[in-house]
């Protein structure tokens, strides 16, 4: 018994000096630069002295710009919504003239579309729901023609949204529909909308929003038939189709966008030049492709099993034509 309490005291000071964590220091790390001044066409240079564990850059332009590290969602863009339309006989230009054709968003529409299997049942419950949410018509912000010449794509311009979006962190719906009580035939194409683009045009870089419908399941637009289900939209990989056998009975129908976000951004990254199983570097080469000021960032950090040390570095260049 005596000899293993002896044993337990002997390797008491071994298991302490064994839990023990080793602490790690701070990076040794210096950046210099060849030069403040460079020309778009030269290729800036930097010189590293110090062996950290991982470097990481930021150049300082759009979307690797250190500040906005944090970033999650700016207001100063402009939140920009276009398509062209076309139609393939007279009664399709009638259509439009006469209106049938409308552009809407919601802020507070909360889609839980219909599994009902019949579609007069289903298209039911999906009208009362999208009736349920706001719906600001915005159709007279678009270019629609209602003369032209079939079977011709025209465009509508890329209005800008922004007055609509009032809650960062409300999405925005946006949604074709189509209303008429009386129509002649449309046609095989009925009416065809394409090129569709939504973009949030920042002053440095522009956020696009995918809103091509992506094939014949679209996983981007939803379709509900209000009334008179024996006319829907369609969707392929790149357009939206309002096709009618006939519409001499009222119609209603709507094609409507999943959720989006226009002021929600991704936070700006840094570009890793080194990890720490990389052997030492002295230099790291950067081309800049825009005029302007940047302040350049490099983060040195050693890096251990629940523990990280960094040294942060910044030159400010300036980048000439």
């Amino acid at each position: 018994m005596k000899n293993k309490s002896l044993l337990y005291i002997l390797l008491l000071p071994f298991a302490w000096a064994c839990s023990k964590q080793v602490s790690i220091e701070d990076p040794e790390f210096y950046i210099s630069s060849s030069a403040f001044t460079y020309r778009v066409s030269d290729t800036a240079n930097f010189f590293i002295k110090g062996n950290p564990d991982v470097i990481t850059f930021y150049s300082g332009e759009a979307g690797n710009n250190y500040d906005n590290r944090d970033r999650t969602f700016r207001t100063d863009g402009q939140f920009k919504f276009g398509f062209q339309s076309r139609v393939d006989n007279a009664a399709g230009f009638a259509a439009l003239a006469a209106g049938a054709l409308r552009v809407l968003v919601s802020t507070n529409y909360l889609p839980t579309y219909s599994t009902l299997v019949d579609p007069v049942a289903a298209g039911r419950a999906d009208s009362a729901m999208v009736n349920a949410a706001t719906w600001t018509d915005i159709t007279n912000r678009f270019a629609i023609p209602s003369t032209g010449t079939v079977s011709t794509f025209y465009p509508s311009g890329e209005v800008n949204l922004s007055d609509l979006v009032t809650d960062p962190n409300k999405p925005i719906y946006i949604a074709f529909r189509y209303t008429a009580p009386t129509t002649s035939t449309l046609g095989t194409n009925g009416i065809t909308l394409g090129s569709l683009v939504l973009n949030n045009v920042f002053p440095e870089i522009t956020q696009s929003f995918n809103v091509n419908p992506g094939g014949s399941t679209s996983t981007i637009w939803r379709i509900v038939r209000a009334a008179n289900t024996a006319n829907a939209w369609t969707t392929s990989s790149t357009q939206l189709k309002f096709i009618s056998s006939t519409t001499t009975g009222y119609s209603e129908d709507w094609v409507i966008t999943n959720a989006y976000y226009p002021n929600l951004v991704a936070p700006d990254k840094a570009v890793p030049i080194k990890n720490i199983t990389n052997a030492p570097i002295t230099t790291f080469k950067y081309k800049f492709s825009t005029p302007g000021i940047y302040k350049v960032t490099f983060i040195a950090s050693n890096n251990r099993p629940g523990q990280r040390k960094e040294v942060l570095k910044q030159l400010e260049l300036t980048i000439t034509p």
